[in-house]
């Protein structure tokens, strides 16, 4: 067990590597070129993560939940529950579907990260602005979730996967929960990094209280 501890990144990272591969397996032999498209996509992704963690560090919870995101994201594509793919399927019949949650749930991650990277680097004057900085960081994020959007109009173009990634109705529903997802994540850093950093003025200088 200590060993795990000691070495989490790795078993985080062979997680990863080991369902990357298995779903790769299962796009081949269905022929789900689209799929096989976003694999190689994730394979960017995580060495410039991978990279970016050498000088940033970015924090266990964040990178076990980018893998699981991962997980998720293929399992979306490539399992069927009662005949649906489990990206089609609802959990609340007419409203609410399994990708909109992926959705809601990856930008929350990618907020937190957002946060992780760039805090050290703003300005206590913004910072203590809470809510510009919470408004910086939901602009922020809700950027990366367009560009998702225009990584999945490149499968529609490519592989003719219109039908599957859905039209412009299902392009807004998935700006909306990403938008809900940065917004519950700088609640969640308000409530639980920020606030507890009371703020006082002596002598009409700013001064934190870790």
């Amino acid at each position: 067990m200590n060993y795990l501890i000691k070495n989490k990144n790795y078993v985080i990272l062979a997680f990863t590597v080991v369902y990357l591969l298995a779903f790769t397996i299962n796009a081949v032999i269905y022929s789900n070129f689209e799929f096989l498209y976003y694999t190689v996509l994730m394979v960017v992704l995580i060495y410039t993560i991978i990279y970016i963690n050498k000088f940033l560090h970015l924090g266990f919870f964040i990178l076990l939940n980018l893998s699981v995101l991962g997980f998720l994201h293929l399992l979306g594509g490539n399992f069927y529950l009662w005949n649906t793919r489990l990206y089609d399927l609802y959990f609340v019949p007419g409203l609410i579907r399994y990708d909109n949650l992926i959705h809601t749930f990856a930008t929350f991650i990618a907020t937190l990260a957002l946060y992780s990277l760039l805090c050290n680097f703003i300005d206590p004057q913004v910072k203590t602005r809470y809510p510009i900085f919470a408004i910086i960081l939901i602009l922020m994020a809700i950027g990366l979730g367009t560009i998702n959007e225009l990584v999945e109009l490149v499968a529609v173009v490519l592989f003719g996967a219109a039908e599957k990634v859905g039209g412009y109705f299902n392009n807004a529903l998935d700006l909306l929960f990403n938008t809900i997802g940065a917004t519950l994540a700088t609640i969640v850093i308000y409530f639980y990094i920020e606030r507890p950093k009371f703020i006082r003025k002596i002598d009409g200088k700013i001064e934190y209280n870790n």
